[in-house]
């Protein structure tokens, strides 16, 4: 393992906070964002999101993007929701910004967070699930395939960026299948850089563009990846 200053970069958006340790250990860090989000700011999209705002109503996130884009539209905290949700990250999101909403199951992928649902199928006839445009179709196809009908809304689109990169790093961490995506359709890397996943979805495409080591989040959430990386390298 290598203890001397290891060059990470990190492919999502992050704050101080999550940062800190990183840096007080002695890593050199560069945060290079590989997409960028945008909420859908339609007169239909409120609409929408106010009729179902009203109701109690079974909702699904699979990301803290859709949590933080549906905050735009709903004014006050209060909703009376039963929520799925993947990774512990959107989870500590939806407790901050709601209350009264509560959290039902937490999952570390959208298909394990599809077969909690149909387990729970007996209570729910359908479902309202918040995403972006660029959704993966695991977790509506299953649920579809048991009977349990899916209202998708799109709150958010996401944008790939391009960044061809030519310093060498000993880790890169990714936060979303997206992001991955966006870092291999510019850059190839070294044999011996180790890539970190917040979750097993993302690693999965990430094996799509590379045989590097690939280390997964036990608890999907960047604090836990970042803490990977630091024990990773043993600094």
């Amino acid at each position: 393992m290598l203890k001397n200053n290891p060059a990470i970069l990190i492919t999502g958006e992050t704050n101080d906070s999550l940062l800190k340790p990183l840096t007080l250990k002695g890593f050199r860090v560069d945060v290079i964002p590989f997409i960028k989000t945008e909420t859908r700011q339609t007169q239909q999209i409120q609409q929408t999101i106010h009729n179902i705002a009203q109701q109690e109503a079974t909702v699904v996130f699979t990301s803290s993007n859709a949590v933080e884009a549906l905050h735009h539209f709903i004014q006050a905290k209060k909703i009376n929701w039963k929520i799925y949700c993947v990774g512990n990250s959107t989870k500590s999101l939806i407790e901050n910004l709601f209350f009264n909403a509560t959290i039902v199951a937490v999952a570390d992928d959208a298909a394990q967070l599809a077969q909690q649902i149909i387990t729970d199928k007996k209570n729910i006839s359908e479902v309202y699930f918040f995403c972006g445009d660029k959704r993966r179709a695991e977790l509506p196809l299953l649920l579809e395939q048991n009977n349990i009908t899916v209202h998708e809304i799109e709150v958010y689109e996401t944008t790939i960026l391009e960044h061809k990169l030519s310093k060498h790093y000993d880790g890169i961490l990714f936060f979303s299948p997206s992001a991955a995506y966006g870092f291999f359709k510019s850059n190839t890397i070294n044999p011996e850089t180790v890539l970190f996943a917040i979750g097993s979805t993302t690693a999965g495409e990430i094996k799509k563009f590379s045989k590097n080591t690939i280390i997964t989040a036990g608890n999907p959430g960047k604090q836990d990846l970042i803490e990977k990386a630091i024990a990773y390298f043993n600094v």
